[in-house]
């Protein structure tokens, strides 16, 4: 005990200022979680000693914990995950691009009437929205643009992201993907900003998390923040294309996708993608694929699912006698075991979204973004 407390008032003699009421903070948290994490073990093995008996008023039924267990704030988790974020901020610009980078809206429902003019990105990693708020309320951020210039008539802008926020990372982590991703190997397809990998790290104990990053510029950022955060251990990042990287579908136990290809690929490139995909994955029963949003969603915006119908006239078929077997068309023979049939090799897993599962009390826009969460079980 002595040597621990020599030890911690020399590394307090190392810190000043900010530092120092930081690593208080963290101090803090990271004893509580022990103390949490201690209490919780010793109820658990005084309920396995106990010996119950007649006229004992022990509950012998089985446990159900009261609340939540998913804390937003506090803990040395979210600390080490809030410091990376703070870096990240410093690192870049509000809108969280990278220079150059190329961005394109979904020819889809769902975007209709979005322009370069009318959408603006915030990321969802880095800005909750009270951060947003913040950021309106200083004059960094508008809320609304104009019609027309130097006119009083306004519209609201359209925010996006392309990150996942923290809140969704630990609903993944903590309550999705939980018993699943114990050393197992995870993959995100256009890791970015390093998001699900950071969360995968500090969240779950998966043996291997690799992000496959197409922009040098988001490679080099996350590597830094892995090597700063010393994650290096379990995060790899990978510098290419998915479609040059088979291996990496082939070996991963979990796939994330969180908005990967919508923004950034043109139309026959996500088709490429997709049936890269599928062929990667379509034999590697158990696999586990996320996708935000919906692959149903994205198959149909890539023109796989959904096609419509020629408006040309239907020719009329004779009608066939009794017991006979209609001919199956090339066409329909493919359609059975393609990715647009994605039935055929997916099973959609129920996510059911109360808040229950966390601590604090959850406010209905939060839960909305779980509800873009989907996962799914390769057949």
């Amino acid at each position: 005990m002595d040597e621990a407390k020599d030890a911690f008032l020399g590394l307090l003699a190392t810190l000043e200022g900010d530092e120092l009421l930081s690593f208080e903070t963290f101090v803090g948290a990271a004893i509580e979680e022990r103390l949490h994490m201690i209490n919780k073990e010793y109820e658990e093995q005084q309920h396995g000693d106990h010996e119950h008996h007649a006229g004992c008023n022990h509950d012998h039924g089985p446990r159900t914990v009261e609340g939540g267990h998913v804390a937003r704030s506090g803990g040395s988790k979210i600390f080490k995950l809030n410091k990376i974020i703070e870096d990240l901020r410093e690192r870049l610009p509000i809108h969280a691009e990278a220079p150059n980078e190329a961005v394109s809206i979904p020819d889809s429902e769902e975007f209709e009437g979005y322009t370069k003019d009318n959408m603006v990105h915030v990321d969802g990693f880095l800005y909750t929205e009270d951060d947003v708020d913040e950021l309106c309320d200083s004059g960094k951020l508008s809320r609304n643009y104009c019609l027309k210039c130097g006119s009083k008539e306004t519209r609201p802008l359209n925010f996006i992201s392309h990150s996942a926020s923290v809140v969704q990372l630990q609903f993944l982590f903590q309550v999705l993907l939980k018993d699943k991703i114990q050393n197992k190997v995870l993959l995100d397809v256009g890791s970015r900003l390093g998001a699900v990998l950071y969360a995968g790290y500090l969240f779950t104990e998966a043996k291997k998390l690799v992000g496959v990053e197409m922009n040098d510029y988001f490679c080099k950022l996350q590597n830094d923040m892995v090597r700063k955060h010393r994650m290096q251990d379990r995060i790899e990042i990978v510098h290419d294309n998915l479609l040059n990287r088979a291996t990496l579908l082939q070996g991963a136990d979990v796939v994330i996708m969180n908005n990967v290809f919508q923004f950034f690929s043109p139309v026959e490139v996500q088709r490429q993608l997709w049936e890269f995909l599928y062929t990667q994955m379509k034999g590697r029963k158990g696999a586990i694929l996320v996708t935000v949003p919906s692959l149903q969603e994205q198959l149909k915006d890539a023109g796989l699912i959904g096609a419509k119908k020629s408006k040309s006239k239907k020719k009329k078929v004779p009608v066939k006698p009794p017991g006979a077997v209609s001919a199956v068309s090339k066409e329909e023979s493919e359609e059975g075991s393609s990715v647009g049939n994605w039935s055929s090799w997916l099973r959609e897993i129920q996510v059911r979204v109360t808040g229950e599962e966390f601590v604090e009390e959850m406010m209905e826009d939060d839960l909305e973004q779980l509800k873009l969460i989907h996962v799914y079980e390769v057949l």
